[in-house]
């Protein structure tokens, strides 16, 4: 007959956590693999951010002083679509909600 396990009374002490195991080189190569592979994706999209901004403010500067966009459809085939109020081609018409951007991609 098998013996009854000694009950165990509830304190607030934490319980003893088991100790870590040692990792081994394979495993550490792996975290590490994939640590470089998560910051070289980050760099490709960051860098694809900063080319495409890059390539908006050339198309807003080659504006014409004083040149504002008929509608929305043209800025967002001129692809500057949402449009700020400080930067050039904006005007008050592309703003229906008047809060200082225009051609938003929500109505």
């Amino acid at each position: 007959m098998a013996r009854p396990q000694p009950y165990r009374r509830f304190t607030n002490r934490p319980q003893r956590r088991p100790a870590p195991t040692a990792e081994t080189t394979l495993q550490t190569a792996g975290r590490y693999g994939l640590i470089a592979v998560a910051s070289g994706l980050g760099l490709a999209f960051g860098a694809n951010a900063l080319e495409a901004a890059q390539e908006r403010r050339a198309i807003l500067d080659a504006l014409p002083a004083g040149y504002t966009y008929s509608g929305c459809n043209e800025v967002r085939a001129a692809g500057v679509a949402p449009l700020y109020g400080h930067e050039p081609g904006f005007s008050e018409r592309l703003d229906g909600d008047g809060d200082g951007i225009g051609c938003e991609p929500y109505h």
